[in-house]
C-alpha cells in the first residue's frame, strides 16, 4: 500500500515548519509543502497563492496523490486580536473547493488555530478552557472556518481536526513574533543600557497563570490528531501541558539574560524601543550578531502577550482522553530555545555585555 501524502498550506509559517519537519523524518507520509513562494532548498513543494482559487485548483490538480492536509495559513494581521474573517475564511474555502475536487483520496484536513478561540484577546475568560465552552461575541474567523469545514464534511467520506495550540515558541531566526527573541533583545538593551531588566506588563499580568506550546510539541500533536481515528471531526487544546507565573519566571529568564531582573513597571514596549534601533546595533556589532533588531523582537506582540492580567490556560484533559501524552517542561523550553538563539548568532552570549567605562 502507497504511503499517504501529507499537504502542508502555508508550510514556511511558524505554525507549520516543525510540522513539516517532523512529518519528513517520520516514514508516515510523503510530504509536500505548500506556499506563495517557495523556499530555499525546499524539497517537494507547490507554488500556489491561497487568495487565487483558480490557480490553486490548477496547483492541486497535479498533486492527486495528496491524502492529508494541514491547514497553516492566516491573513495579514496585527495584534488588535481580531483578524480578517473574510479573507481567513476565503482562503480555506479555496483550498477546501480544490481539495474536494481535485483530491480523489483526500482523507483528511486539519485546521491549526489557538487560544484566540476562547477570547484570549478579549478578556478573561473561564480557565482552564475546554474544547465545548460557548463562543465569545464574534467576530473571530475560527469559528468561521470550523463551521465551513464541519458543514462541508457531512456526509463525506473525509474527516477534519483542529488544534488550539497557545503561543507556538520556537528556535526561528528572522521570525521577530517570538516571546523568547522578544525578551531576549530587550534583555540585552537593558544590559547594554546598564538598567534592570523590568516586567514592562500590567500588574496584574505579573501574578497571572499563563502557558505557551513547544513548536515540536505541536507538530508531534498535530501528526498523531490526524493518524488517530478517535479524534475525527473533533477540535483539541495543545499547549505544553503545565503552566507558568511571570513572577516565578521573570528572574530565572533574567539570570539566563544575565541582566538584574528589576520589577513590574508598565511600559508600552512599542513606544518606548523605538528609538532603541542604535543600542542593538552597538551590541550587534561587539558581538557579530546576525540580525537586525526589526527581525529579532517584535515590541507590539511583547505589548500583547504580557499584558494579559488574567489566567490564559486551557485544558488538556480531551487529548490526554484520546491518547495524547506529549509533554513539554516550559521552563526547560525556554532555557533551550535561548541558547537555541545564542547558538544562532541572534541573542549575545551570556557575560559578553558591555562592562562600565566601555
Amino acid at each position: 500500500m502507497n504511503r499517504p501524502t501529507l499537504l502542508i498550506a502555508g508550510a514556511s509559517g511558524a505554525a507549520a515548519t516543525r510540522v513539516l519537519e517532523q512529518a519528513q523524518a517520520s516514514d508516515g507520509f510523503n510530504v509536500v509543502g505548500l506556499s506563495r513562494n517557495r523556499p530555499e532548498r525546499a524539497g517537494d513543494w507547490v507554488e500556489a497563492d491561497l487568495t487565487d482559487a483558480t490557480s490553486l485548483a490548477q496547483a492541486l490538480s497535479s498533486r492527486r496523490d495528496v491524502t492529508h492536509i494541514v491547514y497553516a495559513s492566516r491573513a495579514p494581521h496585527g495584534e488588535t486580536g481580531v483578524e480578517d474573517v473574510a479573507a481567513n475564511v476565503a482562503m480555506l474555502r479555496n483550498l477546501l473547493d480544490a481539495a474536494e475536487a481535485s483530491l480523489p483520496h483526500f482523507a483528511h484536513l486539519h485546521m491549526i488555530h489557538g487560544g484566540k478561540w476562547y477570547g484570549l484577546h478579549l478578556g478573561p475568560f473561564r480557565t482552564p478552557a475546554r474544547e465545548d465552552d460557548p463562543r465569545h461575541m464574534p467576530p473571530n474567523f475560527y469559528y468561521d472556518q470550523q463551521d465551513l469545514v464541519a458543514a462541508r464534511q457531512l456526509g463525506k467520506s473525509w474527516s477534519w481536526t483542529a488544534s488550539r495550540p497557545n503561543f507556538v515558541l520556537d528556535v526561528a531566526p528572522g521570525r521577530a513574533r517570538n516571546i523568547a527573541s522578544t525578551l531576549g533583545a530587550y534583555a540585552a538593551i537593558c544590559r547594554e543600557l546598564r538598567v534592570p531588566f523590568d516586567f514592562p506588563g500590567k500588574e496584574g499580568a505579573w501574578t497571572a497563570l499563563h502557558e505557551v506550546t513547544d513548536a515540536a510539541l505541536l507538530a508531534q500533536g498535530v501528526l498523531w490528531m490526524i493518524q488517530e481515528a478517535g479524534c475525527a471531526n473533533r477540535a483539541f487544546n495543545l499547549t505544553n501541558g503545565d503552566a507558568f507565573r511571570w513572577c516565578d519566571l521573570w528572574p530565572f529568564l533574567a539570570q539566563r539574560f544575565d541582566v538584574p531582573p528589576g520589577r513590574p513597571r508598565p511600559m508600552a514596549m512599542r513606544a518606548l524601543m523605538a528609538d532603541k534601533e542604535p543600542v542593538w546595533e552597538r551590541v550587534r556589532q561587539r558581538h557579530g550578531l546576525a540580525l537586525p533588531l526589526s527581525q529579532v523582537a517584535s515590541w507590539e506582540f511583547a505589548d500583547f502577550f504580557l499584558n494579559m492580567d488574567y489566567d490564559v490556560i486551557a485544558s488538556m484533559t480531551a487529548m490526554r482522553n484520546a491518547g495524547f501524552t506529549g509533554f513539554v517542561d516550559s521552563w526547560a523550553m525556554f532555557d533551550s530555545q535561548i541558547e537555541g538563539y545564542r547558538a544562532a548568532r541572534v541573542l549575545p552570549p551570556v557575560g559578553a555585555f558591555a562592562t562600565p567605562g566601555n
